[in-house]
């Protein structure tokens, strides 16, 4: 019983090697895939964010009064770069908060 079973892995292992052949070309162990590298993107700051954007509608402004259409779109970009100005405020009194919850830790530690 002991040899039949080493005959039928043999066979087993034969098969085995042929098929590898078949598929990947050759019976020997293919190279591990490198690892694709992880591409990190510097996360963008939303105060910079908002900056672009009123930027972009500023932009969007000078195109319009160069076709002589700037009358028909000035209110509605006035308005968003308003809305913009405002969440700009809002995100820096919150890192002054920030920045004075840290300064006054480390006025303590002293």
């Amino acid at each position: 019983k002991r040899q039949e079973q080493k005959r039928w892995h043999k066979q087993w292992y034969q098969r085995r090697v042929r098929a590898d052949i078949l598929v990947f070309g050759t019976d020997k162990p293919l190279p591990k895939p490198k690892p694709n590298p992880v591409v990190t993107r510097p996360v963008k700051d939303r105060f910079d964010e908002i900056q672009d954007e009123i930027n972009e509608r500023r932009e969007f402004l000078k195109e319009m009064e160069s076709l002589g259409q700037a009358e028909q779109y000035r209110k509605q970009i006035e308005t968003e770069i308003s809305q913009y100005i405002r969440e700009m405020e809002v995100i820096d009194k919150k890192r002054n908060a920030e920045l004075n919850k840290m300064r006054e830790m480390k006025e303590t530690q002293s």
